[in-house]
């Protein structure tokens, strides 16, 4: 090969990634996403930790894991006990779902410690889901730009740290949008394997199936569930979806004689307990602080998911509608944002209201940039708030 054709093949490359729909570029800008949003929260962590921290050094590592992370630390070193890890008594690692710590101890075979190969897998899924995301964008008809917009809104979203925290919402968030693209796509065995891992990863994962089955009624009409054998394969993702959740609940039983110690562990270690959305919404209103900030948080989330409905996205919006829901029947209010950051669709509607308006879209990514700097300072203090 000459230098002539070198040259030619080289000029090639590099006037295809000055397209801007050329797959190498798009991944290099969501990868530069990622790498920024991440140094950003070191960066925040680290000052935090030298002028308010107590001044006991400690590893780099040691600023994703708060919280839920030692539990799911626990599971992966030893498996599950009934031994309380922490606090009072009814405590127990069952409240925390297998499939997270399992995949981070097959990563660790390759010599990690336990934290470096639960957070290698945590960002590991992170990095995937933002290339899931913007595929998906394109997928329901948005934009280039206002799918790399969405990209980056889930990277600077406060609480943004949890993505590349040892728990489980970089999990969650990757193996959502997995089994919902690859159901639009018909996918259908895919779909239903990451539905069925994602009822593995957290217990909220089962309600994948009102995406699944809201798609069907949109793509077939309600008529495919009077005469579901004309078309058996797309009721695939919805046979194997709750797969994950039997297979805890089994294990349960054989390992302690109660199938649903997950619930009997939260409820009685944690005191969680359920009531009428309604009245458990006005009360975090009522109650002020953390409680208020979290429920404000949720109910703007709600509003934004409105917007799913403008786009057409009926089966996304029934999916939100739905966790939504879930949410709001909790009497402790702590983790409610958290579990709204990892909606995806919620920053699809946000996107398309982004879309080629770059001064509103760098207030909001300003905006959020303040807030999520402002939790982090909190998540590195260990306050309440942050989680």
């Amino acid at each position: 090969m000459n230098a002539a054709t070198t040259g030619s093949r080289g000029s090639r490359v590099l006037a295809a990634l000055r397209r801007e729909d050329h797959p190498a570029r798009i991944a290099l800008v969501i990868l530069a996403l990622y790498l920024l949003s991440r140094l950003g929260l070191i960066a925040v962590g680290s000052l935090t930790r030298q002028t308010l921290g107590d001044g006991v050094a400690e590893p780099l590592a040691n600023l994703f894991c708060r919280w839920d992370c030692d539990w799911y630390l626990q599971v992966q070193r030893s498996g599950y006990s009934t031994a309380s890890l922490e606090n009072g008594p009814g405590m127990t690692n069952y409240s925390f779902f297998p499939l997270l710590p399992l995949l981070a101890r097959g990563v660790g075979a390759l010599g990690l410690d336990a934290l470096h190969a639960l957070l290698l897998t945590t960002n590991l899924c992170f990095i995937a889901a933002l290339f899931y995301v913007q595929r998906y964008a394109v997928l329901v008809g948005l934009s280039l730009q206002a799918s790399l917009i969405a990209v980056a809104l889930l990277c600077f979203t406060p609480q943004s740290y949890v993505f590349s925290a040892g728990i489980t919402e970089s999990l969650f968030l990757l193996l959502l949008v997995m089994a919902m693209y690859h159901l639009r796509r018909r996918h259908y065995l895919v779909s239903g394997l990451a539905g069925a891992l994602l009822s593995a990863a957290r217990p909220n994962g089962f309600f994948f199936l009102l995406f699944a089955l809201a798609w069907l009624v949109q793509e077939f009409g309600p008529r495919v569930f009077l005469q579901p054998w004309r078309r058996p394969e797309a009721f695939v993702p919805v046979v194997l979806a709750p797969l994950g959740l039997l297979l805890f609940w089994s294990w349960c039983f054989y390992a302690t004689g109660d199938a649903f110690a997950q619930q009997t562990t939260i409820r009685q270690g944690w005191g969680w307990a359920a009531d009428l959305p309604w009245r458990v919404m006005a009360n975090h209103l009522q109650q002020g602080g953390p409680s208020r900030f979290w429920a404000i948080c949720s109910l703007v989330a709600a509003v934004v998911s409105l917007g799913l409905l403008r786009l057409r996205l009926y089966a996304e919006f029934a999916l939100c509608a739905g966790l939504f829901g879930l949410f709001w029947i909790s009497l402790i209010s702590n983790a409610m944002l958290r579990y709204c950051i990892v909606l995806f669709p919620l920053w699809l509607v946000l996107a398309h209201a982004l879309d080629r308006r770059p001064l509103a879209t760098a207030a909001t990514l300003a905006s959020f940039g303040l807030l999520g700097g402002w939790l982090m300072v909190a998540w590195t203090l260990g306050a309440y708030v942050s989680l």
